[in-house]
């Protein structure tokens, strides 16, 4: 018996609806992501697929997203030419005014040691003056003396003045020194100082009255060679014993032995060579003698000079 194909029309229509329905499932399923889409392709006709939505409050609107912008520290700005002539002053001022003041500050240093230097070559000077009358006042006695021994040794009746002519003799080899203070005047050498005496006219004083130290030492020198050959001349007129016994070592002062010693020998040659030799030492005293005078003047005049344009007068 042959089965019933009849279909009615509204299970036609139906029929139709069910395939559309299904065909539209496998598109919708198509279009997901492959990620939302399940393993199973059999399953996707028959399981549907939920995806949840925000509910959305129709109300409330959108508002826009704010953004935060970073403004750079320095604003590029043209600026005018007086503004760069200005910043440029301004900076030349201060470099300027910088200078000015160092320059100030050297200066007062310099003229507070320039007049350090000032008081205290005053005082080598004071003390130089006192040193001059000193040794000069002993040339004196040594030319007098001198001049005695002189006398004696060319005289006939020498042999009437033993202890004189051993007094004297003794005392023919003594020499003055002269100390000069010239502790300021060596610093200022040594350390370049002189440029910071200002005056000039000072400057030159300073300078020629310790050049005059030159030609006394040379005369020093010539006093010490005759000295030295004065004293190997004496050993064969005088007794070495008695020569040496005069001399009083506690203040190193010679004393006039008693009575009428005779001396080693009355050779008129040899008294009169010695008697030479004590006039050349006499001269040479006489020369320093001069020397240190001048230059006791000049210290003098110095210290006078300085006082004068240091205005310390009143000081």
């Amino acid at each position: 018996m042959k089965e019933n194909k009849n279909v009615s029309p509204d299970q036609d229509g139906e029929q139709m609806n069910d395939d559309k329905a299904t065909s539209q499932s496998l598109q919708d399923e198509l279009m997901k992501p492959a990620d939302i889409r399940e393993e199973d392709p059999a399953k996707s006709s028959s399981q549907e697929i939920i995806v949840p939505v925000p509910e959305q409050n129709s109300n409330i609107e959108p508002q826009p997203s704010t953004m935060e912008v970073h403004h750079h520290g320095h604003v590029h700005e043209k600026k005018k030419w007086l503004e760069y002539l200005f910043q440029f002053f301004m900076l030349f001022l201060a470099v300027f005014c910088g200078f000015l003041a160092e320059y100030q500050l050297e200066h007062k240093i310099e003229r507070d040691r320039e007049q350090q230097f000032i008081n205290s070559l005053l005082e080598d000077l004071a003390e130089d003056t006192s040193a001059f009358s000193a040794t000069i006042k002993s040339y004196g006695e040594n030319q007098k003396r001198n001049d005695t021994l002189i006398g004696l040794l060319s005289s006939k009746d020498v042999k009437s003045h033993g202890s004189l002519l051993y007094y004297l003799g003794r005392s023919a080899s003594r020499s003055v020194r002269l100390a000069i203070h010239d502790a300021t005047i060596q610093q200022l050498r040594n350390s370049g100082g002189l440029r910071l005496i200002r005056k000039q006219k000072v400057s030159k004083a300073i300078i020629e009255y310790y050049n005059r130290l030159v030609f006394i030492n040379y005369l020093q020198q010539i006093e010490d060679s005759e000295t030295s050959e004065y004293r190997k001349m004496a050993t064969e007129v005088f007794h070495p014993v008695l020569f040496n016994g005069i001399v009083i070592e506690s203040n190193n002062t010679i004393i006039i032995p008693p009575g009428n010693p005779a001396l080693l020998t009355y050779d008129s040659k040899i008294l009169f060579r010695i008697a030479g030799m004590v006039s050349y030492i006499r001269n040479t005293q006489l020369g320093l003698a001069k020397a240190e005078t001048e230059m006791q003047t000049a210290a003098q005049e110095l210290m006078e000079l300085i006082t004068n344009e240091y205005n310390l007068e009143n000081e």
